[in-house]
């Protein structure tokens, strides 16, 4: 049976074959190896702008502005892995913020 479902048919409900699986006997451990279910990828790009003006010799004004997850990916968490629980299989998290932005205004000198 296979555990891993197509791409179009992976989402935060169902992110692999839950029915591959069974909650094994009281006091035993299961058979299942070690990293068999892989979760999603992450993708974040992460951007800085920055721009140094000298107003002396010695002084500089610096405007940075910093963007975290850019392109506002949605990046999915672990899936829920205990077998015996409602949400074994789901995603339920984020694993990174949504896109955050900081500016910042510092004089050097």
């Amino acid at each position: 049976m296979l555990i891993y479902l197509p791409a179009d048919q992976r989402s935060g409900d169902r992110w692999f074959n839950t029915t591959a699986f069974i909650t094994p006997p009281a006091f035993t451990f299961g058979d299942v190896g070690r990293n068999t279910v892989i979760g999603p990828g992450l993708n974040t790009l992460d951007l800085a702008l920055i721009r140094e003006i000298h107003i002396r010799e010695s002084h500089a004004l610096q405007f940075r502005a910093e963007f975290f997850n850019s392109l506002n990916h949605t990046n999915y968490g672990t899936p829920n892995r205990y077998v015996n629980t409602p949400q074994f299989g789901t995603v339920t998290e984020a694993a990174t913020p949504a896109r955050q932005i900081q500016f910042a205004l510092r004089y050097k000198f």
